[in-house]
């Protein structure tokens, strides 16, 4: 069963690059040493004709459907729920997967221990990589960074956590951990907590260079507005603090928010004070997530944030 793959498609408004993106999936599939794969396009309350074009070009393809717009973690929840395989990749629509795609990653996960695999996402003109395994980097004990890349050729390397846009994961560890977590929404960070939590438990993540796809063009967050976007990345990244720093650090982190937020605010940079200003409305929603993660397998110990980043080291 371990060969067996649903791809999950977060579509919004994707009718422009779906059709392609299905293609691409539906040739990967075919050309990798799978006993059953199915390709799952969850869709976002769109407003254009792309589930109509799906329906009308893919009679294969499983469509959910939402009545109302969540965000990106919301979405890929909703599909990874209806898939019925033991793997399951979830897939921007913006990505071309290479052909025989999945035979490098289907290996690594003969290990129990290894949650999910990530691969290589190059640029299709020039071919150079976007993206790789991600560093684990914890500044001054406290500050989580996440934008740092570790690029291999052709070796495995453990990754801090699986880009959003191409992550290859065990079903029901997935589901155990609660799926990405819909704070997050519309979209960003929830990757990088989804990790952090998967390595907590005691799993793995890996980088597998030879599994390659390619980005082709990034559209839904160019139609929003910079300073939305902005806004969202910040308050994001203060939230993913929020679940995964102890509680006294957790203290010492808002105290130094709060002092920048007004600073910058003071100099003219309301940004941070209104990121600053929608991550405090969440607080009770944040702690009954951190509460519902302690809770998980209590039995179970789980490493600390410091240790992980220890782990992650040590298998490199």
């Amino acid at each position: 069963m371990k060969n067996s793959v649903s791809v999950v498609i977060p579509n919004y408004n994707g009718e422009n690059i779906i059709v392609e993106t299905i293609n691409f999936a539906v040739e990967a599939l075919k050309t990798s040493r799978l006993t059953s794969y199915e390709i799952i396009v969850s869709d976002d309350a769109s407003t254009d004709q792309s589930i109509s074009i799906i329906k009308e070009t893919f009679k294969e393809v499983i469509i959910v459907e939402s009545e109302k717009n969540t965000g990106f973690s919301g979405n890929v929840n909703r599909g990874v729920n209806y898939a019925t395989k033991e793997l399951v990749l979830i897939l921007n629509s913006d990505l071309h997967l290479e052909k025989g795609y999945f035979n490098s990653q289907l290996p690594l996960f003969h290990d129990d221990k290894v949650f999910g695999v990530m691969g290589s996402i190059k640029d299709p003109k020039t071919l150079n990589l976007q993206d790789g395994a991600k560093l684990p980097i914890l500044k001054f004990n406290m500050f989580i960074l996440s934008n740092k890349n570790k690029f291999s050729e052709s070796n495995v390397i453990p990754t801090f956590f699986l880009s959003g846009a191409n992550a290859l994961v065990r079903k029901d560890y997935f589901l155990k951990i609660g799926g990405f977590c819909e704070l997050f929404n519309p979209y960003y960070s929830e990757d990088v907590d989804l990790g952090i939590r998967a390595w907590k438990m005691g799993w793995e993540l890996y980088f597998q260079p030879n599994a390659i796809c390619y980005h082709t063009v990034s559209t839904t967050i160019k139609k929003i507005s910079k300073e939305k976007v902005v806004i969202t990345a910040k308050r994001n990244k203060y939230i993913l603090h929020a679940l995964h720093l102890p509680k006294h650090l957790l203290i010492v982190y808002d105290l130094n928010l709060i002092i920048i937020s007004l600073v910058r605010m003071i100099f003219g940079n309301t940004l941070y004070f209104k990121a600053m200003r929608d991550y405090f409305a969440l607080k009770k929603e944040i702690k009954k997530e951190r509460f519902k993660f302690f809770n998980l397998n209590r039995k179970q110990k789980k490493l600390q944030l410091n240790r992980v980043i220890n782990k992650i080291k040590s298998l490199d």
